[in-house]
């Protein structure tokens, strides 16, 4: 373990200690960096444990200590001195302080033009079977316009979908993009897919949420633990493990084991990069 903690017998979880949250991070810290690493951290934070309601977090205490990376970002006559994991010791420090990881689709050098595009997806009535044909043929379209996509559970609910990106376009003309992938796919099977943005509109059909592609939005990590009783993970999976891995079906020991055994399905994720650029020309063509 890289750091000391206090009150490392807390009960965070119904099965684990803070101590034992905390050297998950430390045992998955090598992997999980590269996905967070120069983005802006949101932290929600549940320093009561999983069963207690917890809150977000974006400024960065002033108690954290200075070898922490940050950057101040201001906006509207506000600022926020958003934390950033750039190494192990960063990561393991900010789960120390009991806290989901959510970060957003750009890195700090180049806020506005995000480098992932995403697609979250959640069962309106639980029915699994019926969103997983809708990923697959979200999976299906997005490689048949030449893009490469990756798919994670959210560790709760559904999934996402990440399209790795060149850095070319700008967040409101990503979004746009995203949304006409999701539109033809509403299109395609308006009975179980839409793009409604009114809950209560949308009946039993499943939302394709494109929103997370914004400067000001985020997403759970990859790697993250949720704030559930659970303790289960947002977990990278590869395209065959979609029928087998429930959203929620990895804890933070399974985790541990599985990255013990195989690779990060993530692994390729920034050596995948598409131009949107391209995609948009062969697509006018």
């Amino acid at each position: 373990m890289i750091l000391e903690i206090s009150h490392p017998e807390k009960k965070i979880f119904a099965r684990y200690t803070k101590q034992e949250y905390v050297e998950y991070y430390d045992r998955i810290a090598g992997v999980m960096v590269l996905h967070v690493e120069h983005r802006l951290v949101t932290m929600y934070r549940f320093p009561n444990g999983a069963s207690e309601k917890g809150f977000y977090q974006k400024d960065r205490p002033e108690y954290f200590p200075g070898w922490i990376d940050h950057k101040l970002i201001r906006k509207d006559g506000e600022a926020v001195d958003y934390v950033i994991c750039n190494v192990k010791r960063s990561l393991v420090y900010v789960a120390s302080q009991v806290a989901e990881i959510h970060i957003g689709t750009s890195r700090t050098n180049l806020l506005e033009y995000p480098d992932k595009m995403m697609f979250d997806l959640d069962p309106p009535d639980g029915n699994l079977a019926s969103m997983r044909t809708v990923i697959r043929k979200l999976g299906g379209l997005l490689r048949d316009i030449g893009v490469e996509p990756y798919l994670m559970t959210t560790g709760k609910r559904g999934y996402h979908v990440a399209v790795p990106l060149k850095p070319e376009q700008n967040n409101s003309a990503v979004r746009s993009f995203a949304l006409k992938i999701a539109e033809a796919l509403e299109q395609d099977d308006p009975v179980h897919v839409t793009t409604e943005l009114i809950k209560e509109k949308r009946g039993k059909r499943i939302f394709i949420d494109v929103n997370r592609n914004s400067r000001h939005q985020t997403s759970i990590a990859p790697y993250s633990v949720r704030a559930v009783p659970e303790a289960s993970v947002a977990l990278p999976l590869e395209w065959k493990e979609l029928g087998s891995v429930a959203p929620g079906g990895y804890d933070m020991g399974k985790t541990v084991r599985r990255l013990n055994r195989k690779k990060d399905p993530w692994g390729s994720f920034h050596r995948e990069q598409a131009s949107l650029h391209e995609v948009i020309r062969r697509l006018k063509k």
